[in-house]
């Protein structure tokens, strides 16, 4: 008789036990869960109480989300386009925005100058690093930016460039050192449409900017020539940025 309700309690156990468990669980909601990177927060239905249940993370995860949070600074968050400013008639490339209020860009170019009266086309790569201090809303998705101002390093590809003074000329020839990098000023303003949230695609924004911009060698002949126009040295530069993320 004790061994047969000894079998009998043994049965009952490992049947209920499973069920509790799934009754348990059903009255935990998908809703009623959320996940963190270092924490499982069951949220009650009365809102008197939260139960939290920390789950600290060992150094292998910290490292991993890390390590996957600086990769992911490098996504790029737009696409530029630009026309002229020392850089080409076109220049295509990716920028990076961040800061508090994204005040700063860093946009990488590679741009082309049609041949003209030259023997062939060529090619050109920009560094671009933006300051824009602030911006204004004016309504209807629209802001303003007052002021967009920074510096970039232009790079021509070509044998009729260089970086050192080829030995074909006497030394010093020339009292600049190379033909092959400028180093770009600008000052400028931009306009931004920001796309409504049910018409999200592909971009959050789209802007328009100009730029008038200069050069170390214009400078220089600026200096070097008081008969130089101070227009003469300036440039006109248009783009659109597409916001991406």
């Amino acid at each position: 008789m004790k061994w047969r309700e000894l079998t009998i309690s043994l049965a009952l156990f490992f049947v209920l036990t499973p069920l509790s468990e799934c009754l348990v669980a059903q009255n935990v909601q998908p809703q009623d869960v959320q996940n963190s990177k270092d924490s499982i927060y069951f949220m009650p239905d009365d809102e008197e109480g939260v139960y939290t249940s920390d789950v600290p993370m060992k150094a292998y995860d910290k490292r991993v989300h890390r390590y996957r949070k600086r990769w992911e600074s490098m996504i790029p968050t737009q696409f530029v386009v630009q026309n002229a400013g020392n850089m080409g008639f076109l220049s295509f490339g990716v920028g990076w925005s961040y800061g508090k209020r994204n005040q700063w860009e860093t946009h990488q170019l590679v741009g082309f100058i049609p041949k003209y009266k030259s023997t062939r086309a060529k090619a050109t790569i920009t560094i671009k690093e933006n300051y824009i201090p602030w911006s204004i809303y004016v309504g209807k998705g629209m802001q303003i930016e007052p002021l967009r101002t920074g510096l970039y390093l232009n790079a021509v590809f070509g044998t009729e460039f260089w970086n050192e003074q080829p030995g074909r000329y006497p030394n010093d020839y020339y009292e600049f050192l190379s033909t092959k990098f400028r180093l770009n000023l600008f000052v400028g303003q931009g306009v931004t449409k920001i796309v409504p949230k049910n018409h999200l695609y592909f971009v959050k924004s789209v802007s328009f900017f100009y730029e008038l911009g200069t050069c170390d060698l214009y400078i220089r002949a600026k200096v070097q020539d008081h008969s130089v126009k101070f227009w003469d040295l300036m440039g006109l530069s248009l783009g659109f940025r597409f916001q991406l993320l």
